[in-house]
């Protein structure tokens, strides 16, 4: 049996995996974001390479990486980047939510260290692979999907092929006055409908006096709150919280509407971290994408979530490593 690794590069998190050709998780890990060395004169990629050696060096990981007379069974390594990739070279054009790797070449980089063959491609386009190889796009011939997490990516399936253009839904403006994005823009979808956005909106919603039980919780220092503490206060039934779910299933409806009158794809697939308060967010989006989506276009469109749930991307990555592989 053979296996690649697939990692996701995120703006919080990496996430690797050990998958088989079928499809199947053997091993995952998560690990946090490495932060920029502070040495510049060191590649910011070798942060990269240290953690996937860690997680190949695990116990319960090693094993699987060699047959019985000892070859190993690793067909390559897919990586999945957020932000705007070269995919042919494997550079890093820019990632606003990573900043310290833009302009790497992180293919060269991992194939140098591990001398096996790599891809790396956009998170949100290895996430959408996935879902078409082994998650809820099998069934679908055209699709889009939406990643939420600390950003918000997108990557779109085209009569069952992956579309290879630049479709970041996450800078798509719908507000042209409004917040400042990371990408310098003023009022992209992102800055509303992404972790960061539901952070951001509730810290100043808190100073500016409004009550809330996370003020008990992070004992007034309102820096110490994440959007896990913001779901998890929600469900207790916060009013502020409640509202910022509101306000990102709003933000997110108007998007998604967009999509579905330029595209009419047979699914909108939704997944990323943020996926697990669905029940918090997703009336306020189907009631503002069926306000303004073309009747007959949302009509036929299912809006549904992953079920490859927070592992999407790496799994998506590892599978490009075999559809590569042939």
């Amino acid at each position: 049996m053979k296996i690649a690794i697939g990692i996701d590069i995120g703006g919080t998190n990496i996430k690797a995996v050990i998958v088989s050709e079928g499809g199947a998780v053997l091993a995952s890990r998560k690990y946090p974001t490495p932060a920029a060395p502070k040495d510049k004169s060191k590649n910011a990629a070798e942060n990269f390479t240290g953690i996937i050696k860690k997680f190949l060096k695990e116990e319960s990981v090693a094993p699987l990486l060699k047959d019985e007379a000892g070859v190993s069974k690793i067909v390559g390594i897919g990586i999945g980047v957020a932000g705007l990739i070269d995919s042919n070279k494997g550079v890093i054009i820019e990632s606003p939510n990573i900043p310290a790797i833009n302009g790497l070449n992180i293919k060269e980089t991992f194939q140098n260290e591990f001398s096996i063959p790599v891809t790396v491609d956009n998170d949100a386009n290895t996430c959408t692979y996935g879902e078409r190889w082994v998650g809820a796009g099998k069934n679908f011939n055209s699709f889009i999907v939406l990643t939420l997490g600390t950003g918000l990516g997108s990557g779109y399936i085209y009569n069952g092929e992956l579309f290879r253009g630049s479709f970041e839904t996450g800078h798509m403006v719908i507000e042209p006055k409004g917040r400042l994005c990371t990408c310098g823009n003023l009022g992209c979808i992102e800055s509303y409908a992404s972790g960061r956005a539901i952070l951001e909106s509730t810290i100043a919603s808190l100073e500016k006096g409004t009550k809330s039980m996370l003020t008990e919780f992070c004992g007034s220092n309102f820096y110490k709150i994440t959007p896990e503490l913001i779901y998890k206060t929600a469900l207790e039934g916060d009013s502020l919280c409640r509202e910022v779910f509101r306000e990102f299933g709003h933000y997110l409806g108007i998007g998604i509407a967009n999509l579905i009158n330029l595209l009419s794809p047979d699914a909108i697939i939704i997944g990323g971290g943020l996926v697990g308060a669905w029940e918090l967010f997703i009336e306020d989006l189907r009631q503002e994408a069926s306000k303004l989506a073309f009747d007959p276009l949302y009509s036929r469109v299912k809006i549904v979530k992953s079920t490859l749930t927070e592992e999407c991307g790496s799994i998506g990555a590892a599978g490009l490593i075999f559809k590569a592989a042939g």
